[in-house]
């Protein structure tokens, strides 16, 4: 973990280093929101899961290079039962987000904007058994790691936001990333989309 950590934070360095020697973007603020796919396991021991949802965030800019950004978000989804507990829908669970931390702006041209960011904040969880589940069924997912929870915990984002631009003021952005929480005391690094229009604001 400190070594990821530290390659992580090296990263970053090297991007803010570039950053200072690339021209940018003359706007001041963005703001994004859209769709967020998420493929994470709502606990650690079960296989990963679709989860769909949306995500909202601002960023400002302190210089040409460097902002703060600031996100929520939210992500849906649900878990099959195994055979053992005779199918169907064993969980039902939804997570919502909110971070926030640096964003580096370190590629730019009149059609292509590419950033890197890196929030930290936490995350609210929350999974429950589906009704009609009967207790026999209770047991034999209990037995195969299925179980409720309702946690807040730490969340991580390191993403690389690409913006191809509509107008100057407009773009469309794609952006995949890592999305890291700990639930139940367990580490899961899932992978995540977002995409959705940029409003972009101030600048010349």
């Amino acid at each position: 973990m400190i070594n990821r950590n530290r390659l992580v934070l090296t990263g970053f360095c090297f991007l803010f280093v570039a950053a200072m020697r690339l021209p940018a973007q003359g706007n001041t603020a963005e703001v994004f929101g859209g769709y967020s796919y998420t493929k994470a396991n709502p606990e650690a021991p079960l296989p990963k899961q679709n989860m769909s949802g949306w995500m909202g965030g601002a960023t400002g800019y302190l210089n040409k290079w460097v902002g703060a950004s600031v996100e929520i978000g939210a992500g849906f989804g649900s878990a099959p039962a195994p055979a053992s507990a005779g199918g169907g829908t064993a969980l039902n669970f939804k997570e919502y987000s909110y971070m926030a931390g640096p964003q580096f702006r370190f590629y730019d041209t009149k059609k292509f904007s590419v950033s890197a960011k890196w929030l930290l904040g936490g995350a609210f969880g929350q999974a429950n058994l589906a009704a009609g589940i009967t207790p026999d069924q209770i047991q034999a997912l209990a037995a195969a790691g299925y179980s409720s929870f309702n946690q807040t915990k730490f969340a991580m984002l390191i993403s690389v936001p690409v913006d191809v631009s509509v107008s100057k003021l407009v773009a469309f952005r794609f952006e995949p990333g890592l999305y890291m929480t700990d639930f139940n005391k367990t580490k899961q690094s899932n992978f995540r989309m977002s995409f959705g229009p940029v409003f972009r604001f101030g600048g010349k």
